[in-house]
C-alpha cells in the first residue's frame, strides 16, 4: 500500500498575554489559579525539607568524625 499525503491546514496560532501563562495542548481541565497562601506553604516546606537534610547530613558527618578521631587518636 502506498502512504497518502496528509492535506496541510494552517494551525492557529495563540500567543500568550503578559496576564496569562499559555495552558497545555492536551490539557481539557479548566487554569487553576494557586493562591498566595498555596505558594507560600509550598516554597516553606521545601526550605524546611532542605533545612531538615541539611541538619541531618551535618550531624552524620560530625559523628562520623568523632567516631573516627576517637578510633585513631
Amino acid at each position: 500500500m502506498r502512504p497518502e499525503r496528509v492535506p496541510r491546514f494552517p494551525a492557529p496560532v495563540h500567543a500568550p498575554s503578559f496576564g496569562r501563562r499559555p495552558q497545555a495542548a492536551n490539557d481539557n481541565e479548566p487554569e487553576i489559579a494557586d493562591g498566595v497562601v498555596s505558594i507560600l506553604i509550598g516554597r516553606s516546606l521545601m526550605i524546611g525539607a532542605a533545612l531538615l537534610g541539611l541538619t541531618l547530613v551535618a550531624g552524620w558527618g560530625l559523628w562520623l568524625g568523632r567516631a573516627a578521631w576517637r578510633h585513631f587518636f
